[in-house]
């Protein structure tokens, strides 16, 4: 029971652990989604044989390894390297039965804390290389696959289908109100299930052509505009913050921060992960800055009809002025917020402690010489 508790006592830092492997995936992957974006266009995977297809594709290889990533190196946090195998495969049974990122972290912690118990079993010596390399993983990863493929990842999907339904239902009556739930649900798993599932209501309403103008109907561009608008906040809010007030983040975090700049441009929402993941306050500052960024737009009457946030939503966006300005409302704000309520990073600390402590020493040895 101890160790149980020893675990999520240390929650925080097995997840960090995971995200410090997960950046350099998520970074390349994006990056390639970027490129290809920018050779392709908005929808490069419609165009085999391409070098936007082939950089497009090469990029979402990445993307999705993320839940396989993060499981293994959160177990491996938990439970050192016998736990790499199971948590690796059980991040790949989240990720393949829909239940992504979250299911990834939730398989690398339930394949950390099975190993963890089960290294503690007492088994005859000529046997332990059995039991560490065969019976360990595999009784681990069979459990934990049963409860992700029945358990786990139907509950994300009905979640994601009640989500669809909620936003559908609610109706464009008011279109603030809407804007904050697109922006909430949108913006809390940073790119994943939610901003996927939301966008697929505006995106059927796009059939709906209005006969004055042969064009989908206002109401539906205005809703993908808001959508999509979730997709580029979240990154560039944390490039942002780490630009402006670098002392709060750590080394890593402001080379992270410069990756999720390029990503945020081409609507790459997974590059605020390995920030936000990292911190609460950054969390919450991409979403609040989400939020302002929807409603903001749900103001300007601008719409489009592409659905891919960034710099490639441009082309079919109506009102271009009006709908950057309601971003980059968002973009302050969620930056704004980060930079007022986040404390320093712990590295920055101690660097001002060390400096400290040595300029005190420098001068009570200049002290000792005068007497």
């Amino acid at each position: 029971m101890k160790d149980l508790i020893d675990v999520f006592k240390n929650l925080k830092k097995h997840i960090l652990a995971g995200v410090s492997y997960l950046i350099p995936v998520v970074v390349v992957g994006g990056i390639f989604c970027g490129i290809g974006v920018a050779f392709g266009g908005t929808a490069p995977w419609e165009t085999p044989d391409t070098p936007g297809y082939f950089f497009f594709l090469l990029g979402k290889v990445g993307i999705n390894l993320m839940p396989a990533v993060i499981g293994a190196y959160i177990a491996n946090s938990i439970a050192d390297k016998p736990a790499i195998a199971p948590g690796l495969l059980l991040g790949q049974v989240a990720q393949d039965c829909g239940a992504g990122f979250l299911g990834g972290i939730i398989g690398g912690l339930f394949a950390g804390i099975v190993v963890l118990y089960m290294k503690k079993v007492n088994v005859p010596k000529n046997l332990k290389a059995m039991w560490s390399i065969i019976v360990i993983p595999v009784i681990t990863v069979g459990i934990g696959a049963f409860f992700m493929q029945y358990g786990i990842g139907n509950l994300i999907v009905a979640f994601t289908d009640w989500l669809t339904e909620f936003a559908t239902n609610m109706g464009t009556g008011n279109l603030a109100l809407l804007a904050i739930v697109i922006g909430f649900f949108g913006s809390i798993d940073l790119g994943l299930f939610g901003n996927k599932a939301l966008g697929a209501v505006p995106l059927a309403m796009l059939s709906t052509i209005d006969p004055a103008t042969g064009m989908p109907v206002m109401i539906a561009q205005q809703l993908m505009l808001i959508c999509v608008t979730t997709c580029a906040i979240p990154p560039l809010v944390c490039s942002l913050a780490t630009i402006v007030r670098p002392k709060k983040f750590s080394e890593e975090e402001r080379e992270a921060g410069k990756a999720a700049g390029f990503l945020g441009v081409f609507g790459i929402t997974e590059g605020a992960i390995p920030l936000a993941l990292s911190d609460k306050i950054t969390y919450a500052g991409c979403i609040i800055g989400t939020i302002v960024g929807c409603v903001a737009a749900s103001f300007t009457g601008a719409g489009t009809i592409v659905n891919w946030g960034g710099l490639p939503n441009l082309p079919g966006m109506t009102n271009i002025p009006l709908a950057l300005i309601a971003w980059a409302i968002g973009i302050v704000v969620g930056a704004a917020f980060i930079i007022i309520f986040k404390k320093p990073s712990s590295e920055t600390e101690g660097k001002e402690v060390e400096e400290k402590d040595a300029k005190v020493t420098q001068q009570g040895e200049e002290f000792n010489l005068d007497f």
